[in-house]
């Protein structure tokens, strides 16, 4: 049984409502995931005598990055009709856009993981720090709601040593969706 312990995060992708290919990301400093699960309990005269944890598909990444503008902008909200070209704008009238995210994450070893999430959107307002004098460039901080797609699940994810489908390796990155990692006449 192999031990894959999630080391580095080489390349996220983001791929919005009628894109055709995922936007990369390779400038990402940290992803923090978190997805719920749900307890129901059978109780007997009052002592719990069963418990069952199941998923519900919701849950929560925390990304620092520098993320590419464009893909900031579609994120928030912020590509407005109603402004002239060039100008973007975030307030009311911005509706934060859903979209799927793609992961390729390496461990120690050099052994690589493929991770999707194909419903996403991000819950937290814009927030942006500018430090003058810095050494460093400070990174964007994104927190993204993971919501269930049709099949009920939140995440998917593959070891690339397990998967035999070269369609679905060659596929991951550039175009997942749930349908493809699904078993034919399921």
């Amino acid at each position: 049984m192999p031990v894959f312990s999630e080391y580095e995060l080489r390349e996220v992708g983001f791929k919005f409502k009628n894109a055709e290919a995922y936007s990369s990301v390779e400038c990402v400093g940290s992803c923090e995931e978190e997805l719920e699960s749900r307890i129901i309990t059978k109780l007997c005269r009052g002592i719990v005598k069963k418990k069952v944890v199941k998923g519900t598909g919701n849950g929560t990444l925390k990304y620092s990055m520098h993320i590419p503008y464009e893909i900031f902008n579609k994120a928030y909200g912020m590509e407005l009709d109603t402004l002239i070209e060039g100008v973007k704008a975030y307030g009311s009238n911005s509706v934060h856009e859903r979209f799927s995210i793609v992961e390729h994450v390496f461990d120690e070893d050099g052994n690589e993981k493929y991770k999707a999430y194909p419903e996403c959107v991000i819950e937290s307002g814009l927030v942006r720090k500018i430090e003058n004098g810095a050494e460093e460039v400070a990174e964007i901080e994104l927190e993204v709601s993971v919501m269930p797609d049709n099949y009920g699940n939140g995440m998917y994810e593959a070891l690339a040593s397990e998967l035999s489908d070269e369609t679905v390796k060659s596929k991951w990155l550039t175009a997942f969706t749930p349908d493809l990692v699904q078993v034919a006449d399921a």
